[in-house]
């Protein structure tokens, strides 16, 4: 019997988008964690099947089931995001809350 090869499943912080702030933490199938800067990414590779990505910056979690075939190049993009209220809360409050995007951005 063939095994299968594994699926690579690429985790990038590299938006133009994203302001740059707070540690996003990743992690697939309750595996272990990672934290990723701005302009930093992490592989892993994975078993064909089913997982779930897990990424939070400690204010906002997001979990996403996704399909891996076998050998498949799966590639995710992460983001901290600014609302449009941004700055108000920067001045009023020393802090502003940040948005957390994830997206799969290998498919077409």
């Amino acid at each position: 019997m063939d095994a299968q090869p594994p699926a690579h499943l690429t985790v990038a912080r590299t938006s133009p988008d994203d302001v740059g702030q707070r540690q996003v933490i990743v992690s697939v199938d309750d595996g272990p964690r990672a934290q990723l800067m701005y302009g930093e990414s992490i592989g892993w590779d994975v078993t064909p099947g089913r997982h779930v990505l897990k990424a939070h910056n400690t204010l906002v979690r997001k979990t996403i089931e996704f399909e891996a075939g076998p050998g498949e190049p799966i590639r995710f993009a992460v983001a901290n995001r600014a609302s449009k209220w941004m700055f108000g809360f920067l001045v009023v409050m020393g802090v502003a809350p940040l948005y957390l995007t994830v997206e799969r951005v290998d498919q077409p």
